[in-house]
């Protein structure tokens, strides 16, 4: 839907919105952010810990290809009803568990277990988050408005950050105290709590689909697929917006810590800043982006962030020339980072959310999502070969110079979304 329009029925509604459904909200991406986190950062640091090389840890990294793949199995989970509880909470039902008990599979194997049993019970865990995250980014895309987008995907990020300090920072202090076993057994049961919220889950959507028929969205049922996807009008500039919009985010954050340790921050401050540092960070820029979307167009925040990032780039620049500060102002710019990281998350999903059919909610959602996922990890890697041959200073150099063609390409591709919504007189 094209920015700002709301009507005053749109408005009496969201202030009548109950905080069950908020609640809900929460609770399903925790649900997800506990067991991902779990295995992102958790895992592969007790592993080695226990001694598993440092090659056979680097193979959990295949564990991220459910999440870039996700829109290939998307389509099914818009189609399908598992359950007579409801749609996509009978996804949610069964892929929670289905975590749930991977998680367990890893308490009992324990952290000796060989690398083969551990990916594959790690892909098992892997799939079903993805999965899971399916089911609810298109319970989210239904039922929240145009003017509540903003608040609905602040609580995703929030929930992210806080996945973050349960199954990241909180999990990793508790392998360390408590052993492996009693810390996997204790986030399988944190990761099955969020299912207690599931009875307020309410798939109905006569509000949304109020929204729509003043738009004038189609209304004719659609078999969800791909290729529906990229028959709707639009797409292609949110598309290609997805692609290259966190472009130049990647190299930067893929080396983030070992410029920090260079810099000569210690180990543990490095882990303070990357934990629950950022976790925090998280929890304040989720609540700044939905500040900023109620008084700004999504168009106009994402634009203002992708300015910031220059910006930011530019300052790591001028510390690694030694122009800006020491260890101190480093360790400030990094949380800021952090903080700017997760409004630009608030801001893009709620772009997303906003440009995907209410038919198909998941499949589209996932393939946008996925799109920036796969721009983000490519840029990744070619961070490490980036300050391989040309240093740090080289390294946010050229991010930097990067940061501005992302720029530059984000106005050109809002403009022809804003171009598209005009023409077409709809949401897209």
């Amino acid at each position: 839907m094209a920015a700002g329009v709301q009507t005053q029925g749109a408005s009496l509604n969201a202030a009548q919105r109950p905080w069950q459904f908020w609640a809900v909200l929460v609770a399903l991406y925790i649900a997800q952010g506990v067991p991902s986190y779990l295995m992102i950062m958790t895992v592969p640091a007790a592993l080695r810990a226990a001694g598993m090389p440092l090659q056979q840890v680097g193979m959990l990294s295949i564990l991220m290809l459910p999440l870039v793949l996700k829109f290939l199995w998307a389509p099914w989970v818009d189609r399908l009803r598992p359950l007579r509880w409801g749609h996509r909470r009978g996804w949610i039902v069964c892929t929670q568990l289905a975590s749930v008990l991977a998680i367990g599979a890893l308490a009992w194997v324990g952290p000796q277990a060989s690398i083969t049993t551990i990916v594959c019970i790690g892909m098992c865990l892997a799939l079903s988050i993805a999965t899971q995250d399916i089911a609810t980014d298109g319970y989210a895309t239904q039922q929240l408005r145009s003017d509540e987008l903003g608040r609905g995907n602040a609580i995703q990020a929030a929930s992210v950050a806080g996945g973050v300090l349960l199954g990241g920072t909180l999990a990793m202090a508790l392998v360390d105290q408590w052993g492996w076993q009693a810390t996997m057994l204790l986030m399988a049961a944190l990761s099955l709590l969020p299912l207690l919220a599931l009875p307020w889950m309410d798939e109905g959507m006569p509000a949304a689909a109020a929204e729509d028929a003043q738009d004038g969205a189609a209304t004719v049922p659609v078999r969800p697929s791909i290729s529906q996807f990229f028959a709707r009008p639009g797409v292609w500039a949110i598309l290609g917006l997805a692609a290259v919009y966190r472009l130049s985010e990647g190299m930067l954050r893929s080396m983030e810590s070992s410029y920090l340790l260079h810099s000569g921050l210690s180990l543990s401050e490095v882990g303070v800043i990357a934990g629950s540092g950022a976790a925090l960070a998280g929890l304040l820029g989720s609540w700044l982006a939905a500040q900023w979307l109620r008084q700004r167009s999504r168009s106009q925040v994402l634009l203002g962030l992708s300015a910031l990032r220059v910006l930011a780039f530019a300052l790591f620049l001028a510390h690694s020339l030694h122009w800006l500060g020491g260890t101190t102002s480093l360790a400030v710019l990094a949380v800021g980072l952090s903080v700017h990281r997760y409004m630009e998350m608030v801001a893009l999903y709620a772009l997303f959310m906003a440009s995907s059919s209410r038919q198909q909610p998941g499949t589209d959602f996932s393939i946008f999502v996925c799109a920036e996922l796969l721009s983000y990890m490519l840029s990744a890697m070619a961070g490490g070969f980036i300050a391989k041959h040309f240093e740090f200073s080289g390294l946010f150099a050229i991010a930097t110079a990067i940061a501005v063609g992302c720029w530059l390409a984000t106005a050109a591709l809002l403009r022809r979304h804003a171009q598209v919504v005009a023409d077409t007189g709809r949401r897209i």
